[in-house]
């Protein structure tokens, strides 16, 4: 039985799979159709090893596919539970697998988190500019190597959207980002200082506008005309391989980076009420800060108002207007609450 790279989401396997393969075939777990680069299960024995020593047997626990997916998002969409399984039977060389359960063996560190929480809460109530709960800058400099987007994933083409509340409407050179003395606070950016917004898909760049039924809304296509380094603040999980590390290492991702990690990316894309923004953004206005000391062109992070994602260029030059349309909001989407209110 042969495996291929489109059961992994993990870019270091499938990376590693169509450099070492010798074959090509369909797949004996996912369910792609096409010949694709395979090998055989048993040959990432050696990669895995380090990863399943973070695990031991409990029968409280859960599957070893379920935590290896949960902790990592190691499989792809295109690989079932039952064919995960049989991976790593084939994987291990162990036929009980799918009877096994696992928990971890380490205790998540969450004093980074703690940590971080003190300087937010300091950042927003107490001092501003000169923070006694200091953050090790340096520290948090090398955890950005772990988030580096892949160049084969860096966006093509983001859209940009602003209301239009004019009667004679917006031309394409309107569309970038706006003048310092006009710039208002941001998630990623403070007031006066001015980054370029913009987004995955046009739904998700009208929804980060908030607007009103009725409201004109014009939609900017933006192609991305020089290299560019994003840090990638979505999914940690997703973004960031376990394999290829020392144990050391992984050990430290696993315990305490990637708890912290994915706190930060909750923070990013947690949605703050309009009243809220110019506290609730100082400790994402510095990390993007600190992200752009360390000579990277933008973020990512995910949308909280639609399914796409979120880009911030620290320079719009990096970007050229190449298509405007216009749109009318016809409808809004309102959800009550299921609650009951005491009168």
């Amino acid at each position: 039985m042969y495996c291929c790279s489109n059961c992994f989401s993990d870019y270091f396997l499938k990376s590693h799979i169509n450099a070492v393969s010798k074959k090509r075939g369909k797949c004996s777990f996912c369910k792609t159709r096409k010949h694709f680069p395979l090998i055989v299960p048993a040959e990432l024995l050696d990669l895995f090893q380090p990863l399943f020593d973070l695990y031991t047997e409990n029968t409280k626990g859960q599957l070893l596919n379920q935590l290896l997916h949960s902790d990592w998002h190691i499989f792809s969409k295109k690989i079932d539970n039952h064919s995960q399984l049989q991976l790593l039977v084939k994987i291990t060389g162990n036929i009980n697998i799918p009877n096994i359960k696992f928990t971890s063996r380490l205790t998540l560190n969450k004093s980074s988190i703690s940590q971080w929480n003190n300087f937010v809460n300091e950042l927003k109530h107490e001092n501003r500019f000169f923070p006694k709960n200091t953050i090790k800058t340096s520290q948090l400099t090398e955890l950005f190597d772990y988030l580096i987007i892949q160049k084969a994933e860096n966006p093509k083409d983001i859209y940009r959207a602003r209301i239009n509340r004019e009667t004679g409407g917006f031309s394409l050179d309107q569309m970038s980002s706006p003048p310092p003395v006009k710039s208002c606070d941001g998630r990623a950016n403070p007031k006066g200082i001015s980054y370029f917004y913009g987004a995955s898909d046009q739904k998700t760049a009208i929804a980060e506008t908030r607007p009103y039924k009725s409201d004109n809304v014009f939609v900017a296509k933006f192609k991305v005309i020089k290299k560019i380094s994003l840090i990638d603040l979505r999914k940690p999980k997703k973004t960031i391989s376990p394999f290829g590390l020392d144990d050391d290492s992984l050990i430290l991702l696993y315990e305490e980076h990637m708890p912290f990690l994915e706190h930060l990316s909750a923070s990013l894309s947690q949605p703050v009420l309009p009243h809220r923004k110019e506290l609730e953004y100082l400790p994402t206005q510095y990390l993007c800060e600190l992200i752009k000391n360390n000579t990277f062109n933008g973020i990512i992070f995910k949308s909280s108002l639609e399914a796409g994602d979120n880009y911030v260029f620290f320079d719009d030059s990096l970007l050229t207007a190449t298509k405007l349309e216009s749109f009318i909001i016809t409808d809004t989407k309102i959800t009550p609450l299921k609650q009951k209110i005491k009168i």
